[in-house]
């Protein structure tokens, strides 16, 4: 495996966009244990965020700013020499994305074209790594793999697309320092949106309520553990600066398990000490029936191995949420 260089991030100016959202934090989290200095973009004040209540703001330089204000994002830019760039703003919540659907393309989208094209032009050396996601293969033979066509659907998914394709071409067409990763689902501590499943799921339990499934429960569903996921941000920009090769690439990164979310459900109720049983609704309409990435090109383009995997993750994350609930039972 190519080892990694351990001085790789000492004293390089970041950028991170969606700095209170779930993997900015802890993308943050972990550019600070190496020693970056960091410039967080952040929306407004989330005091249910790692960013707050790890008091994260207070060892980066906060810049307030909506992603999607060109203007106000490239005076950030021109204040910092900036060395890196991750675009991590906007999260999947269903519901908000089909309230405001174009928040969210501007937000992706529109923000990361016109971010990629100001650095074109002015700081060229600097190095950008744009959050995709999954949902952006939409529903295709299993499992995704990199060269398939996207086939998005749901407003989410075509923002999505859309800023996965913008990146993908100023990194081969104009040769920008750019690209792509395209994660399984995201968990482990800090995430607080309870409409995702494993936090739905945990918050339920500990509240003595049976989950609640909005799928028939056969749906499955890859994943990843969110300190597994700041890690492989961090990597492919370590490896875009000293090869041309990846300019414009996009990558999967999961653990490559189908899990049906009901036998997830029933893990975690097991690891909770519960033997509550799930309700099934399957009133779901717009999602995604079934998802499986193939990480093989990370494999073998970025030697990628993740350092924690799924079960080592699911166990890590319900530790945190049980003392995260017993924490606000007794308070």
């Amino acid at each position: 495996m190519l080892q990694p260089n351990p001085n790789f991030w000492r004293d390089k100016t970041v950028v991170v966009s969606g700095a209170t959202g779930f993997l900015g934090g802890w993308l943050i989290e972990h550019l600070l244990k190496k020693e970056a200095k960091v410039v967080a973009i952040v929306r407004g004040h989330k005091p249910e965020s790692q960013f707050f209540m790890r008091s994260i703001d207070e060892r980066v330089a906060v810049e307030s700013a909506d992603i999607s204000d060109v203007a106000r994002v490239k005076e950030i830019f021109e204040r910092y020499p900036v060395d890196v760039f991750f675009h991590t703003a906007y999260g999947a919540d269903v519901n908000r994305v089909l309230a405001e659907p174009m928040e969210c393309f501007r937000s992706t989208a529109w923000s990361t074209w016109q971010i990629l094209d100001y650095i074109r032009l002015h700081q060229p050396h600097c190095i950008s790594v744009i959050s995709s996601t999954d949902k952006v293969y939409g529903r295709q033979p299993l499992p995704y793999r990199e060269e398939m066509a996207l086939q998005p659907l749901h407003p989410y998914e075509v923002a999505k697309a859309s800023q996965d394709l913008t990146a993908q071409s100023y990194g081969k067409v104009f040769g920008s320092r750019v690209a792509v990763t395209r994660c399984g689902n995201y968990f482990g501590g800090y995430d607080f949106n309870f409409t995702r499943l494993i936090p739905g799921v945990v918050r339920s339990v500990m509240q003595g309520e049976a989950p609640s499934l909005r799928s028939n429960g056969r749906f499955t569903r890859d994943f990843l553990y969110i300190e597994d996921a700041a890690d492989v941000q961090m990597l492919v920009a370590e490896r875009l600066a000293g090869n041309k090769e990846l300019h414009g690439e996009a990558f999967n990164f999961s653990y490559g398990e189908q899990l049906e979310v009901i036998d997830l459900v029933r893990q975690i109720c097991g690891l909770l000490g519960s033997k509550l049983d799930p309700v099934v609704r399957d009133d779901v309409t717009t999602e995604i029936p079934h998802m499986h990435l193939s990480s093989d090109k990370a494999k073998r383009m970025l030697q990628w191995e993740p350092s924690y995997g799924f079960q080592q993750g699911l166990e890590r994350t319900v530790d945190w949420y049980r003392n995260y609930f017993l924490t606000l039972q007794e308070s």
